[in-house]
């Protein structure tokens, strides 16, 4: 996934309306807001053939007990123009209290491709599944 432009986001940041000001704080470019990425990213999560077909609705976004109630971590910078990968895995499922419908619980891990860090970390997104 590689984002174009900051329009989409609607966020007003000193940061961006004064270039100047961000490069004096080191900033070589314009920021990307880390929740917009994230929502990409679930966009991106609910193409995915697995998922074809399926009803997802975002239940939730716990903090992982595990990982001491965080829920997500911004670990690294993201310009426009960076190019993204977004690797998912189901850390949880619980059937629901329907017999139609269930809930996971899907960690995400966002990676620029470029030098392959990893620059956001997200755990127990929780979505409500028609199985």
């Amino acid at each position: 996934m590689t984002f174009k432009n900051i329009s989409f986001a609607k966020t007003r940041n000193i940061l961006h309306e004064k270039p100047e000001l961000a490069a004096k704080n080191g900033i070589k470019g314009t920021l990307l807001p880390g929740r917009a990425i994230i929502a990409r990213a679930e966009g991106e999560m609910t193409r995915l053939d697995i998922f074809s077909g399926s009803i997802m609705l975002l239940y939730g976004m716990d903090g992982d007990p595990n990982w001491d109630n965080r829920h997500c971590r911004f670990l690294g910078v993201v310009y426009v123009g960076d190019e993204l990968e977004a690797e998912y895995s189901i850390s949880d499922k619980k059937e629901g209290n329907s017999e139609s419908y269930g809930i996971l619980s899907i960690d995400v891990q966002i990676r620029r491709i470029n030098d392959n860090k990893v620059v956001i970390v997200s755990r127990r997104n929780l979505y409500r599944m028609k199985k």
